[in-house]
């Protein structure tokens, strides 16, 4: 188990990094504006092939990885380069939610759950076209949900419960798609799906 704070020299320099996987530890203080450093994250990707060379001599490697999201486990053998990937739930992680998060353009698994992360979520979180599950449950958020997630179109998997939005549910477009339990344990939140009339 890690504990102590996420130290902006480490992760500065990972420019090539297509998972942090920092889940289930004693992690501390605020997640880093550095992270949108990870130059590796802020592209959208098409699938490539890449060899590994030392001295002029060519390696063969199995790739292989593990990503939970979504409840399920996930294996990944083949196109490791299309998983990008940013895991810190289930640690004591706080601050508002880092805006400079919607410039990794390439992200496809976000799970910040199980903080105590406050603030909003920004209306640029529609940019991260590439999103295919997201996850903020049991944080401190509050404020409106952005209508602009209607836009994720590749998003299959959303969990919102357990903060604190308020207003009308955005059931429009995309987000039409997801049933109560992606929205429960928001007190003053309603709309559908939800059976909590406006």
């Amino acid at each position: 188990m890690f504990s102590g704070r996420l130290l902006p020299s480490l992760l500065s320099n990972l420019s090539s990094l297509h998972v942090l996987d920092l889940a289930q530890n004693n992690m501390t203080g605020e997640i880093l504006v550095t992270l949108v450093e990870l130059k590796a994250m802020t592209q959208d990707r098409d699938m490539a092939i890449y060899s590994l060379y030392e001295n002029g001599s060519s390696y063969k490697y199995e790739e292989r990885l593990i990503v939970i999201t979504k409840g399920l486990i996930l294996e990944y053998t083949r196109a490791l380069s299309l998983v990008v990937s940013i895991d810190l739930s289930d640690n004591n992680l706080s601050g508002e939610f880092p805006k400079g998060m919607t410039k990794l353009f390439g992200l496809v698994f976000l799970n910040l759950s199980m903080n105590h992360i406050t603030g909003q979520i920004p209306e640029s979180i529609s940019k991260l076209r590439q999103l295919s599950s997201l996850d903020l449950s049991s944080n401190n958020l509050f404020g409106s949900i952005p209508p602009s997630m209607s836009s994720l179109s590749f998003l299959g998997y959303l969990n919102l419960s357990n903060n604190n939005f308020s207003g009308k549910i955005p059931f429009i477009g995309h987000m039409s798609t997801f049933t109560y339990s992606a929205f429960t344990r928001n007190p003053n939140l309603c709309g559908a799906p939800l059976l909590i009339k406006c």
